[in-house]
């Protein structure tokens, strides 16, 4: 199940509403959260890093999740807000259960336990190692035993060509400088006489499994979606366990 709602004229222009999500991505996540059938996990909160305009926030929550969305950006919240605020008028239940709130996602804290920690795709790519083992570090003491850390990154591949451009989606044109010796790329999102570019880090799965071993969760699974516009990219959603 998915939900897509447009955001208004006035909210357009934002650099949040670059934000690329495929549906095979949200069908992944919504399958893990439906794995998680323990009764006493039933009531509790999914905790959504990054959540940027709500891509994935919002079919979180029309599955019948209460979401936790944190952004560490007070524009993506904005316009987040602004959509549950017009889905209040067609579909009350299902934004009232969404609360957004302001949080980096390298460093958080809240008291309560989640069932799930979800970390929507390219919001991991980011992070320095560093930064990522940490995110993870802090994701997985966020969740009660028996939780589902949930993480979607975009892997590419040492045969990916250096400089390279294509059209995302309609009206939306990305183009992509890799550096695979520093393991960094550079990727701009242009739309119209707006554009957004993003430093990113490239990860590959098993810097990722490492990860997961390090911060204490079990992998049981993982779906590699091929991006069929970039041949040498694919898109990898991991499902952990916090088994203690």
């Amino acid at each position: 199940m998915s939900l897509s709602l447009n955001p208004s004229r006035r909210h357009a222009a934002s650099p949040a509403s670059l934000s690329l999500c495929d549906e095979p991505e949200i069908q992944s996540v919504l399958d893990l959260l439906s794995f998680i059938q323990n009764p006493r996990l039933a009531d509790l909160r999914v905790l959504e890093l990054s959540c940027a305009a709500g891509p994935v926030t919002l079919p979180i929550a029309a599955a019948g999740h209460r979401v936790l969305a944190t952004d560490p950006r007070t524009d993506s919240l904005d316009l987040l807000d602004a959509r549950i605020e017009d889905l209040r008028n067609v579909r009350p239940q299902i934004a009232a259960r969404i609360q957004t709130h302001l949080a980096d996602m390298t460093n958080f804290h809240f008291t309560e336990k989640f069932k799930a920690v979800c970390i929507p795709s390219g919001a991991i790519t980011v992070l320095s190692p560093e930064q990522r083992r940490e995110t993870i570090r802090l994701a997985t003491a966020h969740l009660i035993p028996g939780g589902r850390l949930i993480l979607s990154a975009e892997h590419v591949r040492p045969e990916a060509p250096a400089n390279a451009t294509f059209t995302a989606r309609p009206g939306i044109t990305l183009t992509e400088r890799i550096d695979h010796a520093r393991r960094r790329r550079r990727v701009t999102l242009t739309r119209g006489k707006l554009t957004r570019t993003s430093e990113l880090f490239l990860v590959t799965p098993h810097d990722l499994l490492r990860d997961f071993e390090e911060a204490g969760v079990t992998v049981d699974y993982r779906h590699f979606i091929p991006d069929a516009r970039r041949p040498h990219h694919t898109n990898i959603v991991f499902g952990t366990v916090k088994l203690h």
